[in-house]
Order: structure tokens, then sequence, then C-alpha cells
């Protein structure tokens, strides 16, 4: 659970710097082309996965 509470929370904060970013005029700091956004998050969501199979992978070792 605790997982996507992280996840949630990180989606959340970048809608809130680009609302922000909209408001005050300034340069939304995210790559201005859909392909390199998708670049950014598919890398992000690939991070979160190989976590989540690492953590997986070592509590298989440790059960008996």
């Amino acid at each position: 659970m605790m997982r996507y509470k992280k996840v949630m929370l990180g989606l959340l904060l970048s809608f809130v710097v680009g609302f922000v970013c909209q408001l005050a005029h300034i340069p939304v700091p995210a790559p201005p082309v859909l392909g390199a956004a998708l670049l950014v998050f598919l890398t992000s969501c690939g991070y979160w996965l190989t976590g989540r199979y690492l953590q997986r992978r070592e509590l298989q070792r440790e059960a008996p």
C-alpha cells in the first residue's frame, strides 16, 4: 500500500508543479514535446518497477 501512496504523491506533486508553472508563466521543468515527456514517464515507471522486482526477489530469498 505504501508503494502506491508514493507513486500517487509523486504524480500529484508533478501536476501541482505544472499548474504553478502555468499560473506563474514560467517554463515547465519538463520536455516540451510528448515523446520526451513519455520517455521521462517511462523511465520513472521502469525505476519503480525494478525496485518492486528487487524487493520481491529479496523476500523470496529470505523465505524458507
